[in-house]
């Protein structure tokens, strides 16, 4: 029962283990998800606003192209400066490929701000379309294509995320389950066994108060019985000694075995002559002792001496052994149980005096 315990205890912080190095895995990688989702939303901010500098500046030339004037050219090259230092801006959000698209943006933007200035103060319909319109539908091209590449990246790594919630859900629920199991089990086996050490505690509390050979309580449970019920204020309890007559004789001439079955057949018989409430022990040896609170002492004498009148079958033969008994009465619950003990024990030598066989009763002759 040791080793289940420590096989579930291992197996609890097993699980135990297993649920916090599965935690923290599948909470590490949605950690790096979601900041890929957050690096790639920045990015597209940054491309955002790159692409609304290139509208800025096509707006700020054809705003130039149709009214012409200081303030409009001025206008136009903040826009012309603008744009080149988005570029630069978004070069620290991005990887290698987009670094060539963004090269590739400025070359597009110098060679579109060189012919805008190669072409100041001219104001034709036909130069907006051979200098503005392929210039800006390269670079928006470019543009958009940026755009749905980190888009298609914000939605991969959303994906990605989900289904590790999605499998972080499913172990943690798993490992939380086998935790709870190997736990349950666990206390079952403590229940039981706490269970078994009680129930063992129990028996050898009830072995230490009987006596082997006979099954009847012994000299513990009689000093315990006679403790509880001396400390009676109104207590009528009675001790009856009881010692074999002629039992010697048996062990020396049958030997010990057949004295057991003896002394077994002895303890039925005076099992029987007390009520329930009463208490029949063995003492040692051929030496038994009633304990009675239920009825004269006298009829339970009557009762044990007749008992003895039928022989004991034991061993293949019929064995006559008799019974010599000495009675002592409590006199009030100051009384200790080793006075009524010796009191009982007076009795039962001039029991053995006056000849076997026979009743002697404290302080009398």
């Amino acid at each position: 029962m040791r080793r289940l315990l420590v096989v579930a205890a291992v197996m609890t912080i097993a699980a135990l283990l297993a649920l916090a190095g599965t935690s923290a895995g599948s909470i590490a990688a949605i950690s790096r998800s979601n900041q890929r989702i957050t690096d790639e939303r920045e990015v597209l901010r940054q491309i955002g606003l790159l692409r609304d500098a290139v509208s800025d500046e096509a707006f700020a030339e054809a705003s130039y192209r149709r009214a012409p004037s200081k303030e409009s050219w001025n206008a136009l090259l903040d826009t012309m400066e603008a744009v080149p230092m988005n570029i630069e801006n978004l070069r620290d959000y991005v990887g290698r490929a987009d670094g060539i698209t963004l090269s590739n943006l400025s070359v597009l933007n110098a060679r579109y701000v060189s012919q805008i200035r190669a072409t100041r103060g001219e104001t034709s319909q036909a130069l907006d379309d051979r200098v503005a319109g392929p210039a800006l539908h390269s670079m928006r091209v470019l543009l958009q294509a940026m755009i749905d590449r980190h888009r298609n990246a914000v939605t991969a790594a959303t994906q990605k995320q989900d289904r590790l919630i999605a499998t972080l859900s499913s172990l943690l629920g798993g490992v939380f389950l086998v935790a709870v199991g190997v736990f349950a089990w666990a206390l079952r086996i403590t229940v039981t066994e706490h269970r078994r050490v009680q129930r063992d505690a129990a028996q050898a509390r009830a072995s230490a108060m009987l006596d082997p050979l006979t099954g009847l309580a012994n000299r513990t449970a009689l000093t315990l019985a006679l403790g509880a019920e001396l400390g009676q204020p109104d207590t009528q309890a009675t001790l009856l000694l009881i010692d074999l007559d002629s039992f010697k004789p048996v062990n020396d001439t049958f030997g010990h075995l057949v004295g057991d079955e003896v002394l077994r057949v002895v303890g039925e018989r005076l099992r029987a002559s007390v009520r329930h409430n009463d208490l029949a022990t063995r003492l040692g040896g051929d030496e038994f002792a009633l304990l009675v609170v239920t009825e004269d002492a006298d009829q339970v004498a009557g009762r044990v001496l007749a008992a003895f009148d039928e022989p004991i079958q034991a061993g293949g033969r019929m064995i006559d052994v008799g019974a010599s008994i000495g009675i002592a009465y409590a006199n009030g619950p100051f009384m200790r149980a080793e006075d009524l003990l010796e009191a009982a024990d007076t009795a039962l030598y001039r029991a053995k005096r006056n000849g076997r066989g026979r009743v002697a009763f404290d302080g009398t002759t």
